[in-house]
């Protein structure tokens, strides 16, 4: 059975081929290299890049027609495939040894000729991990010469996981907007519908044809369509009353958790709906777009998490710390339960939407 087939572009002088081909295949290319690479399967989304997609498949060596089996991160740029990083395991282990290879490298602490000479201890799995590759690289190395390699490879692995969840939460505030879009389109044509029959009912009234025991059903109708309109507006104000301004909103106290309040543990059972989710917040993580207060267990074993945008901050803080106020507090949270990576979640956009017990 044929096997589809593209062409990727190899850069000598970025990741892929510094950092990715030495170790994980064992050779490198002095210049850039058009290789083709048969597909064993359909393209997936990069979920890190939106402009980059992952294949598995076999690399064929231009020069020595050798076949590398793996998996393939190809970026369209230009029109051309260009081949970005490749690894044996499609896991989230080798992510992170590729970031740290690359922080590495730029550091001066290691090189292509090292990754090299790691090669066959990789093949042999005995070098998997990003602590495996500090560990072998702080072989004959100095005190501080470790602990500058350690300190690279402990940033490198925040910074891949700042990215990671910088992306997911970029991904959540565009559903986000496409929902409330489609909640507009809605609505337009829901209105467009009442004119349209407006427009038939006057027509008629001018043939002389309107009869009010004729058109009991069709003002029924009408009814019935400008209830749903309205439902409609008015979940959308209700929604824009939590997104407005409070002013001078203070934390609000419970003397206990509600009774129809669910656990952190169970919330990824109500995704989809709107409820009241209570716990301890027992770790409060900033980034770039935000914090995240994680209930009952830190990440990544956490299995629900407050999320909180940084356009969002000034008003759900009212001034007070996060830290201060939640850290290590009883907390129950208000709102609609969404899910992504397989843990549950609620957006706050309103300090009245949180309050400690």
């Amino acid at each position: 059975m044929s096997r589809s087939q593209i062409s990727v572009l190899v850069k000598h002088q970025e990741h892929c081929n510094i950092d990715s081909f030495p170790l994980r295949f064992g050779f490198t290319f002095d210049e850039d290299m058009e290789c083709t690479l048969l597909l064993e399967s359909q393209a997936r989304q990069d979920h890190r890049y939106e402009d980059r997609s992952v294949y598995d498949g076999v690399l064929i060596h231009p020069e020595t027609d050798e076949r590398f089996y793996g998996t393939f991160v190809v970026a369209d740029n230009n029109s051309s495939n260009v081949l970005i990083t490749a690894w044996r395991n499609d896991i989230d282990t080798e992510y992170y040894l590729s970031a740290v290879m690359k922080m590495l490298r730029k550091s001066g602490a290691l090189t292509t000729q090292e990754l090299l000479n790691f090669h066959p201890r990789y093949q042999d799995k005995q070098l998997n991990s990003h602590a495996d590759l500090v560990l072998a690289l702080s072989e004959n190395k100095s005190s501080r010469e470790v602990s500058r390699i350690q300190q690279n490879a402990s940033k490198a692995v925040m910074d891949a996981q700042s990215r990671i969840h910088e992306l997911e939460l970029r991904n959540q505030k565009l559903e986000m907007e496409v929902t409330n879009l489609q909640q507009k389109n809605e609505i337009k044509d829901l209105l467009h519908e009442v004119r349209l029959t407006q427009v038939t009912v006057n027509n008629a009234s001018n043939h002389g044809a309107s009869k009010p025991k004729e058109y009991g059903g069709f003002w029924k109708g009408i009814s019935a369509v400008l209830i749903v309109v309205c439902a409609v507006i008015g979940g959308m104000l209700a929604y824009q009353s939590l997104t407005n301004d409070a002013p001078n909103a203070s934390v609000t106290r419970l003397k206990s958790s509600p009774e129809s309040a669910i656990t952190a543990n169970n919330a990824l059972r109500f995704v989809d709906t709107n409820a009241t989710v209570c716990g301890k917040v027992v770790q409060i993580t900033d980034f770039a777009k935000g914090s995240y207060l994680n209930f009952d267990h830190t990440f990544p074993q956490t299995q629900f998490s407050v999320v909180i945008w940084k356009s969002d901050f000034n008003h759900v803080a009212q001034g007070r710390s996060l830290y201060t106020t939640y850290s290590n507090q009883n907390v129950c949270v208000t709102g609609g339960i969404t899910s992504y990576k397989g843990r549950a979640q609620v957006i706050v956009k309103n300090p009245q939407q949180l309050a400690t017990y």
